[in-house]
């Protein structure tokens, strides 16, 4: 566009002088001085681009008959003040026409979902062009759908304007007096014809803290558009930024939540270890058939380990199992202590061996052959080509030996390169941001309708979705993730399950799935960092009770400490029902003298084909 602008300028502004210097080097009897006549066309050509025309003035000399009565020329007189007029109007438009329409479909158009991104371009831009062609499912982009990014200072603006208008997207460049707020006024944020638009906000890694930036939207939100119509979603770089948008979410005033929002917390490394367990889940490779420990092994204990093992423990939980993972690291001596403290309750629903030793030395191997019946292994070392050098170490090992059948073995690959995910039989990488940059992963549309069936069921419908505090919907989220895994216990498919009264009549069989329901919410509840209360800790907190909730509430759980009393093991169960209900006859609570937590995990199983209809 811009090299044919810059012909037609060229040809308008040659024509034009041109037409002009001969008009007026001849004009009258006698010629005109040369650096006269020249000025005089230069100012004539010029007011070209104004919309300006002196064909008047040419024709008014004496001897203008070259050009009145000829109509070649004066068709090329015109034909050039046209494209003069061109020119001017595209440069404008280029100018200024580009912010006019964008803040005419930013405030003014006919979409009904706006996501506004924030922070840096590269995985911005991934992501908002998958949620505007829903993951590339769409052969063009979807016109209810307005994606608008803030980019960051520095950035390429003409690239990033380029990038966007391939799928409708705005770019819009925040500043001193234009911040997020400024931008969702333009978008007329809580304006009464605006109330049918769903915002979606999401805060990409970036020099602002994510923790205030949504503490700002979130109280600027308030009274000004409705809880349902606003979810605020912050990718988070370290566990302190999550913890503390944790507890913005978890506000609460008057007994109610202060931010009556849906706010998604979001880390990239769990993202891409929940993809990796997506496609290969541990149930596919655990023997359901005979009694044995669930084995598995995390190869490097930094950022990407720690997050793995969470996943694994939380994902592994089967009852007639006891789960145990090893972690090796070489520097694991400075590592273990830190994450010990951090989820003091792992130990209640997992073995864990933390081994200090290098992976490519031969005490590594010496250790592997003391290990039978290893299900699955996550290398998660810091380097790429020693992931899978050390992957292909393990399956020479395993060949090696005559009954070692090979594991699971996932590779994290940083750089992102891979051709293949799948690297050789049982041996695949994760770690591609292509893969988690989606619709379907981040935003969760499609995933949460699970999450909210089980919140519906469980809640009786009393609690709507965007009521819920960021830690209850992550539980509903964990359980309705381990739905495939039951139905797989169960020996079920979706729809067979979904047509289903309940899972199986074979009471053995319920009781089974009913502790592998409990080993699971253990499990969530350890790698969100809770340990168990004691029952003497229960009655203390309920005698010294003062507060707006439940006091039956307040005295079985502190999310504060991270405590709560059903951490206990299945077998434990019925003392801490009969504890707890003791406590209900005392605070004259009829219902919950009733509440057998075992019997709340034997719910769960029953609903999962209510779950199931639910969602079709």
């Amino acid at each position: 566009m811009l090299k044919i602008c810059i012909g037609l300028f060229a040809f308008s502004f040659i024509t034009g002088f041109a037409f002009y210097s001969y008009g007026f080097l001849f004009a009258g009897d006698t010629p005109v001085e040369v650096p006269i006549a020249a000025l005089r066309a230069l100012f004539s050509t010029t007011r070209m681009f104004f919309i300006i025309e002196d064909y008047d003035t040419l024709a008014s000399f004496v001897g203008s008959q070259w050009l009145t009565d000829n109509i070649g020329l004066r068709i090329l007189f015109w034909v050039c003040h046209i494209t003069a007029m061109i020119v001017i109007q595209a440069a404008l438009l280029s100018l200024f026409g580009r912010r006019f329409l964008d803040t005419f479909r930013l405030r003014c158009g006919s979409h009904k979902d706006l996501y506004i991104i924030k922070g840096e371009a590269g995985n911005s831009f991934l992501l908002g062009e998958n949620i505007a062609t829903h993951d590339a499912s769409l052969k063009r982009y979807d016109s209810s759908r307005l994606i608008v990014f803030l980019s960051e200072d520095g950035d390429d603006v003409k690239n990033l304007y380029e990038k966007a208008a391939g799928f409708g997207g705005i770019v819009l460049l925040p500043g001193r007096n234009r911040s997020l707020i400024y931008y969702l006024n333009r978008a007329g944020f809580g304006k009464p014809d605006r109330r049918d638009i769903k915002y979606n906000i999401i805060l990409m890694p970036n020099n602002v803290p994510a923790g205030d930036e949504a503490r700002r939207i979130a109280e600027y939100a308030i009274g000004k558009v409705e809880p349902e119509k606003l979810d605020i979603f912050v990718l988070t770089p370290s566990e302190f930024e999550r913890e503390e948008i944790e507890k913005i979410a978890q506000l609460k005033e008057n007994g109610h939540r202060k931010y009556p929002f849906t706010f998604h917390i979001v880390s990239e490394v769990d993202l891409f270890i929940r993809q990796m367990l997506e496609k290969h889940p541990l149930f596919e490779c655990h023997s359901f058939d005979k009694v044995c420990d669930f084995k598995v092994m995390v190869l490097g204990f930094g950022n990407v380990g720690q997050h793995a093992l969470l996943r694994l423990i939380m994902n592994g939980q089967f009852a007639g199992s006891r789960m145990r993972a090893i972690v090796i690291d070489k520097d694991m001596d400075s590592l273990r202590d830190r994450f010990q403290y951090r989820f003091p309750g792992l130990d209640l629903c997992c073995d864990l061996d933390f081994i200090g030793v290098d992976v490519q030395s031969r005490n590594f191997f010496d250790f592997l052959n003391e290990i039978d019946d290893l299900y699955y292994i996550v290398i998660a070392l810091d380097d790429d080509e020693k992931c899978k050098q050390t992957a292909s170490d393990l399956r020479l090992h395993y060949e090696r030996k005559d009954d070692g059948d090979l594991p699971y073995i996932a590779i994290i690959e940083k750089s992102g390169g891979r051709q293949s995910e799948y690297l050789s039989e049982n041996i695949f990488s994760f770690g591609l941001r292509e893969d988690v940059y989606k619709e379907s992963i981040i935003i969760r549309e499609e995933a949460d309708i699970m999450a909210k069936a089980v919140n519906d069921t469980y809640s009786g419908g009393k609690q709507p979705w965007h009521e819920l505090d960021w830690f209850t919907q992550e539980s509903n989220r964990a359980s309705a993730d381990f739905i495939p895994a039951m139905l797989e216990m169960a020996g079920l498919d979706v729809e067979t399950a979904a047509d289903k009264d309940m899972l199986s009549e074979d009471e053995s069989l319920s009781e089974t799935l009913a502790q592998t329901e409990h080993l699971r919410w253990m499990a969530f509840h350890a790698a969100m960092g809770y340990s168990l209360m004691s029952l003497a800790e229960m009655k203390r907190r309920f005698e010294t009770y003062s507060g707006s909730e439940s006091p039956l509430s307040y005295c079985r759980r502190d999310p504060i400490a991270k405590q709560h009393i059903c951490l206990a093991s299945w077998e434990e169960l019925d003392e801490v029902s009969e504890a707890y209900r003791d406590l209900a006859r005392r605070a004259n609570d009829s219902e919950e003298q009733k509440r057998d937590f075992k019997e709340n995990d034997r719910d769960i199983i029953k609903n999962i084909p209510k779950f199931l209809r639910s969602v079709n």
